[in-house]
């Protein structure tokens, strides 16, 4: 994933395992995690609510901070 990631102009890495991200930043690639993409589409319409997949991610076993979710979720007006 990363090398792909080093070969292309404008890719970003989309992860979410704390030492991937940290190799990533240590390349220089760009990051995102799971949760940027849920709120992404939220912020662009795509999908109508982002609480419910960030529920099922929850659910589906996705460590995220209660913290992290809850401004999240404010950022996207939920």
């Amino acid at each position: 994933m990363l090398a792909n990631c080093l070969g292309q102009s404008g890719a970003v890495a989309v992860l979410d395992d704390a030492a991937a991200r940290q190799c990533a930043r240590s390349l220089g690639i760009p990051i995102v995690g799971t949760l940027g993409i849920v709120l992404a589409a939220k912020r662009m319409g795509w999908i109508a609510a982002a609480r419910p997949l960030v529920e099922r991610l929850l659910s589906d076993g996705l460590y995220l901070s209660p913290s992290l979710v809850i401004e999240a979720l404010a950022e996207v007006g939920e």
